[in-house]
């Protein structure tokens, strides 16, 4: 078992640390509402343009090296009806 050195924290280092701890937990809220809400009709457009692209004849998707496909409709998949898009970082 792995022995663990006990360090000695100051009055003014724990409270820095307890700060420290919310900020970052404010900062990962912002950064998801932004990412999973305030972003997700942009997404859903992205993802739109993206599925037209490679269906385009003479665009396509690259497959190997300059060897590109066009994707057939069958081939593309549908969004889940329950299912709401997220980002995970």
């Amino acid at each position: 078992m792995a022995h663990t050195i006990k360090h000695k924290l100051s009055a003014a280092t724990k409270a820095w640390i307890k700060k420290e701890i919310k900020i970052q937990k404010e900062l990962h809220k912002q950064i998801a509402k932004e990412m999973n809400v305030d972003l997700a009709p942009k997404r859903a457009k992205w993802y739109d343009e993206f599925f037209e692209r490679i269906q385009r004849p003479g665009r396509g998707f690259n497959v190997h090296y300059t060897d590109r496909r066009v994707i057939p409709d069958e081939e593309i998949p549908q969004k889940p009806a329950r299912r709401k898009d997220k980002v995970v970082w």
